[in-house]
């Protein structure tokens, strides 16, 4: 039969897929953009923020994670004098210390092992973060600043880590590597709190979003899981992109490092290459991305204190946000937990396996290549399986809890295995991987669902305060233990911070929380006596000028 004139001719696959990764319905345009202020999310955004992860994940992937706590061990054990005599320094080799004797570096004004040092260090990082990041946070709730704020800090950080080859190469200057290391946490934890503030923003205006909503209206089921499919694609595909740009970064790392001596010096210069990496994939991002408008900051509101003004004002109310603070709590134990055991068993591998950088370089490349498959699995498991995403959590902490277990059997006299051979700490990489990114993704899609509207990046900064950026009880615990004992009785103690947190979970209700969410929301609009955002009810004229002109200039750029 004749194919009719009109009829387009079908597509290849190449086409297809095209279609499918960069295709914009044209009829989102004139059917769901009336019904919300700002423009729709497109295909280019969304893949700008993929980008966004692929490169900036890779930094706690890669370097906070491997290349740093490799660095800065590596300078402060070269920087090291005998606890016996402080005037001697420690030689190279383990072997040729004293029996009894340690190696100790000194920490304001106390000594501690080199291991001790970069868990200090991190609580150190930790409470600054907290700091600057709730100062910076509330802020991007309002006006035009949130995506120059993330670019701006992520630029800082890229700065900050080409100044880490210094300590190696001015061995003198060992304790600049450990303010760098601050430094650049700070950073690095004020840009990941930026980037998943995203999930909700982007996840509120995305077309599938926005037609279940007004197709079905707010409180209904299809509107509801709309949302989670949509966060759970946001959420896994950025971790998931994360650790593909890992994977590749490790591999360039792993070449440079194979083929050379592998000392502290060329480790530095790794970091450069890493800071070049982040950068080049931030600049994707920034073209890509777009900035939405949020209200302006309330009359005679100061810039430098709004935002701890502001999160102490929503704390106080965290009666009325029951559930979002219990998650909070949940994932404080539990994001801390996976920070600590990471770091533990790459510490025990330098420090008492005696590996090989070398050696650690591969346990991440297994780690990464796991990590992806747990990604797709994982999420196979909550399209296909109906497995929802706080029992993902459960399942995943559970599962977690099994790897100091198995550490524990290492204190067992004669036996040969919990951490004593290199072969287990790849099994053990690969088991960490498989859980680490659905864990991780999931926890997002959770807490994405009890923030309030206009809150996103505030109490993104309490979500970051408590995960793998900002975690700090366990490190100092650990280092208590470990002055007091040894490294591996740290594993009792880190056990618990999966199975605690597991049984905490098993009393959330998601359902309850999303409705606390909602009505904290309509509590604020009902109190400015406006039916639009609480913060549109104080502005001026002049700055609901600016706020709607803005929102003006996004819709234009979207027709």
């Amino acid at each position: 039969m004749a194919r009719d004139a009109t009829e387009s001719p079908p597509l290849s696959r190449y086409q297809r897929l095209h279609r499918r990764l960069f295709y914009n319905d044209p009829a989102d345009e004139i059917d769901l953009q009336p019904h919300t202020q700002e423009r729709l999310v497109k295909k280019s955004e969304l893949w700008g923020f993929f980008f966004f992860g692929f490169g900036y994940y890779s930094w706690p992937n890669v370097c906070a994670s491997l290349l740093l706590p490799i660095l800065v061990q590596g300078v402060a054990r070269a920087a090291s004098h005998l606890e016996s005599n402080p005037l001697v320094v420690c030689p190279e080799a383990d072997a040729d210390i004293p029996p009894g004797d340690r190696c100790l570096v000194p920490f304001g004004w106390i000594y501690v092992t080199p291991t001790s040092y970069v868990l200090l260090l991190n609580v150190i990082t930790v409470l600054c973060t907290i700091f600057v990041t709730l100062g910076v946070s509330a802020l991007a709730d309002h006006g035009r600043l949130s995506r120059s704020i993330m670019l701006f800090f992520c630029t800082l950080l890229c700065i900050v880590a080409c100044l880490f080859f210094i300590s190696p190469l001015k061995p003198e200057l060992w304790w600049l590597c450990g303010v760098t290391f601050v430094v650049a946490g700070i950073f690095y934890g004020v840009t990941i709190n930026f980037y998943d503030a995203l999930i909700p923003n982007l996840t509120k205006y995305h077309p599938d979003v926005v037609r279940a909503k007004v197709t079905f209206g707010e409180s209904s089921k299809e509107y509801i899981d709309a949302k989670v499919n949509v966060q759970t694609f946001l959420s896994g595909g950025a971790s998931g992109a994360g650790y593909a740009g890992g994977l590749l970064l490790i591999i360039i790392v792993a070449i440079i490092l194979l083929f050379t001596d592998a000392t502290l010096l060329i480790v530095g210069y790794c970091l450069i290459i890493c800071a070049a990496y982040v950068f080049g994939f931030m600049c994707l991002y920034a073209k890509f991305s777009v900035q939405r408008t949020f209200p302006p900051l309330p009359p005679g509101s100061n810039m430098l204190t709004f935002g701890y003004k502001r999160i102490a004002k929503t704390v106080r109310k965290a009666r009325k946000l029951k559930t979002l603070f219990y998650f909070l709590c949940t994932w404080f134990i539990l994001g801390d937990g996976l920070f600590a055991t990471s770091n533990m068993a790459i510490l025990i591998a330098q420090d008492q396996l005696q590996l090989e950088n070398t050696s650690l370089i591969i346990a991440a490349l297994i780690q990464f290549i796991f990590a992806g498959a747990g990604i797709i699995f994982w999420i196979w498991m909550q399209n296909s399986r109906g497995l929802s995403p706080l029992k993902t959590v459960i399942i995943n902490a559970c599962l977690f809890g099994l790897l100091p277990i198995y550490c524990l059997l290492g204190l067992i006299e004669g036996c040969p295995i919990g951490l004593k051979q290199e072969w287990e700490l790849y099994m053990l990489a690969a088991f960490f991987g498989f859980f680490q990114g659905a864990i991780y993704s999931s926890n997002r899609v959770v807490y994405a669902q009890f923030i309030p509207f206009g809150h996103e990046n505030e109490l993104f900064a309490l979500y970051e305060m408590s995960s793998v950026s900002s975690s700090w009880i366990a490190p100092l615990i650990c280092t208590a233990i470990i002055e007091r004992s040894n490294a591996r009785q740290t594993w009792w103690f880190l056990a618990t911070q999966f199975y605690i947190p597991a049984f905490m979970l098993l009393f959330v209700n998601v359902d309850k929380g999303r409705a606390e969410g909602i009505a904290f929301y309509e509590a604020e609009k009902l109190k400015k006596g406006q039916q639009g955002d609480g913060d549109l009810a104080e502005m001026t004229g002049g700055d609901a000028e600016l706020y709607f002109d803005g929102q003006k200039q996004d819709l234009s750029k979207n027709v």
